[in-house]
Parts: structure tokens; C-alpha cells; sequence
């Protein structure tokens, strides 16, 4: 484990990005249709419910990352095995990362740069970020995070121009199924994905707030999310919204007289980069703690260049990988989001009162 420490708002801003990362190209509610805010509003409620367990298995565990606390609470041989696939999902999210930005560039901006190149460039950064180490991540997060914030509610000025302000209504005309499924979607991407930061919480410099900052951090991000999805439906309506590959990219282009596509897609490499970093952060050093190797930089090339493939190989194209985000992604993720974390902290509760009863 690293010695290096990050102060609160270096947390708060590094989850922050992270959250918001490549949901900033997918609209936030739009399987929900008009009803979408009540899946933001619901998803919003339960990611919560889930950081805040993530926090209080770190704090049942002081100073003890992940693969730490899985041999510790499982044994050694069954926890190493768990913290395997760990690592496997970590590598595995930061492709689908990679594969949604590098489509995302490819569609709007670089038509004519082959993607494999677009993600060779954006992973050279990852690795100079990600062997950095985490306090220079941090800092990272301080300069450009507070941008995506400033930039979303610049482009979101464009709902002044229209006058269409019951595009979400009426309320549940669809039915309650559809906003179930978004929820589910958007509960475990992004809100279930920030399991990423079993690695991360360990290296707050003061405990003490840290169910503080996940939640005012999970809190922004819903709000944002809300933000956008009543810019996106208000602009381009219900039935538009499903028909679009990159909803909030086309409604910055659709802001009169002024292109606002560089700040999108400022936000978008921000958001990105933010969030492969830690998640390839996440990956190496759960590695190296598994190996008992001194320095997980010696991870690092290889981990990127694995989930730089494994981005461009898996999917065909971006339909394909969006309809196993929407479809498959969801179960796929809650054993690593809900069902290991939750027995973790059953276990790390049981053996605090195990002890407390011995001594």
C-alpha cells in the first residue's frame, strides 16, 4: 500500500468524476423515457445506500485495501481467489471506459482518426496518471474536475430557447416496469461501479468524513444527472431521446448561434479519464498486493495495454456494447457491487463483535 495520503475534497472530486464518467455520453434515464428523473431519483437513493456500505467496510477495516480485507475476512486462499475477479472487473470496466470514449471521439469529432488510435493516445495518459500514484491523482482532480460541473450548466443553458417544459409529462404513462429497469441500469452504472474505491477510501488522510464526502459526492452526481435529463428531454423530447446514439453531445450542438462541441467533449475526456484511471489504479494495485510485488508500476503498462484490447475486441460496435450495457451489465455487476460487499460487511461486523466479546 501506498504511504501517500489525499485530503477530503481530493476524494470527494476524484468520486465525483469518476460517477459521472461515461454516463456523461449515455443520458441518464433514457430507457425510462419521460419518467426517466424517478430512475435517477430511485438509482440516486440506492447508489447511496451502496457507497455508504462501501465506506463502512473500509472503516470496519482501517488501513486495509480490498485484497486485504477479502483475505482477511474470507482466509487467504478463498479471499485470494474473490480479489481475482476483482481485478478481472476493474480491467474490465476500464475497456468498456475505453471502447464508450473512443467511439463516442470517433463519432462526433475525429470521423476520420482510426479509434485504435484515439484510445492509444488516451491510454498513454492513464498510465503516466495511474503511475503518478494517488496523490497526484488527486491533485489531477482538483484542476479539472470542478470543469465538468461549470461546462454541463453552460451547455444546459440552451433550455432557455425552448418552451416545451411538460416534455416529461404525464407522469408513469409508461408504466413502472420501464423505470425499474433504469434504475437497475443506472444503480450499477455508475453508482455500483465506485466498489472501485475499496482501493481508494484506505488513502483519506482523515476517516472521520468519509461517509460525509461519499455522500455529498453521490448527492451532486444525482443532482447533475437530474440536471441533464431534464436539459436533454426538454430540448429534444421522449421519443427523440431513443433514437439518439449521443443525446448530450447533440443537444451542445444544438445550442443557437454558438459550438459548444470542444466543451462537451472537454467534459467528456475529463469524466473518462477520470474514471479508467481509477479504475486501472484499482486493477494494479490489488495485483500487486495479491503478488506481493514492492511496486505496482510494473503493472501498469501491461494492465492498460490488456484493457486496450480487450476494449477494441469485445464489441463489435457501439450498438452492440450498448445493448450489453443496457442489458447484461446490470447482473453482471451485482454480485462485485452488492452481494461480496454486503457479506463483507457482515463478516467484518461479526468479527468486531467477536472481539469486543473476547476482550
Amino acid at each position: 500500500m501506498e504511504k501517500a495520503r489525499i485530503s477530503g475534497l481530493q476524494l470527494f472530486l476524484l468520486m465525483t468524476g469518476f460517477l459521472l464518467g461515461s454516463r456523461l455520453i449515455i443520458n441518464p434515464g433514457t430507457e425510462a423515457k419521460a419518467d426517466g428523473w424517478l430512475a435517477i431519483l430511485i438509482s440516486g437513493t440506492g447508489g447511496l445506500l451502496l457507497i455508504t456500505l462501501y465506506s463502512l467496510i473500509v472503516l470496519l477495516n482501517p488501513s486495509r485495501t480490498l485484497v486485504e480485507i477479502l483475505r482477511d475476512r474470507f482466509g487467504n486462499a478463498i479471499g485470494s481467489v474473490v480479489a481475482v475477479f476483482y481485478i478481472w472487473y476493474f480491467i474490465h470496466l476500464a475497456s468498456l471506459v475505453f471502447r464508450d470514449f473512443g467511439s463516442f471521439l470517433v463519432t462526433t469529432t475525429y470521423p476520420r482518426t482510426p479509434m485504435e488510435v484515439i484510445i492509444a493516445l488516451f491510454a498513454l495518459s492513464i498510465i503516466y496518471a495511474a503511475n503518478s500514484g494517488i496523490e497526484v491523482m488527486g491533485r489531477i482532480s482538483e484542476i479539472l474536475v470542478p470543469f465538468i460541473p461549470f461546462l454541463s450548466t453552460i451547455i444546459g443553458a440552451s433550455i432557455v430557447t425552448t418552451h416545451d417544459f411538460t416534455a416529461f409529462l404525464p407522469v408513469l404513462e409508461n408504466g413502472i416496469k420501464p423505470v425499474i429497469k433504469e434504475s437497475l441500469n443506472l444503480l450499477t452504472f455508475p453508482f455500483g461501479e465506485a466498489v472501485v474505491f475499496l482501493t481508494i477510501f484506505p488513502y483519506l488522510n482523515n476517516k472521520i468524513h468519509l461517509k460525509k464526502i461519499t455522500t455529498l459526492s453521490t448527492l451532486l452526481v444525482t443532482v447533475l444527472f437530474l440536471y441533464i435529463f431534464f436539459r436533454n428531454i426538454i430540448i429534444l423530447e421522449s421519443h427523440f431521446l431513443e433514437q439518439a446514439t449521443f443525446v448530450p453531445h447533440l443537444t451542445s450542438v444544438l445550442f443557437p448561434g454558438i459550438n459548444l462541441e470542444p466543451l462537451f467533449d472537454v467534459i467528456m475526456i475529463i469524466g473518462g479519464g477520470i474514471k479508467i484511471t481509477c479504475a486501472i489504479y484499482a486493477a494494479v494495485i490489488s495485483l500487486s498486493q495479491l503478488t506481493g510485488a514492492k511496486d505496482y508500476r510494473i503493472f501498469t503498462s501491461c494492465i492498460v495495454a490488456f484493457s486496450v484490447i480487450l476494449s477494441l475486441w469485445i464489441h463489435e460496435n457501439i450498438f452492440e456494447l450498448f445493448s450489453w450495457t443496457g442489458n447484461v451489465w446490470a447482473y453482471y455487476s451485482i454480485p462485485f457491487q452488492v452481494v461480496i460487499p454486503f457479506i463483507l460487511l457482515l463478516f467484518s461486523l461479526f468479527k468486531k463483535d467477536k472481539l469486543q466479546d473476547e476482550e
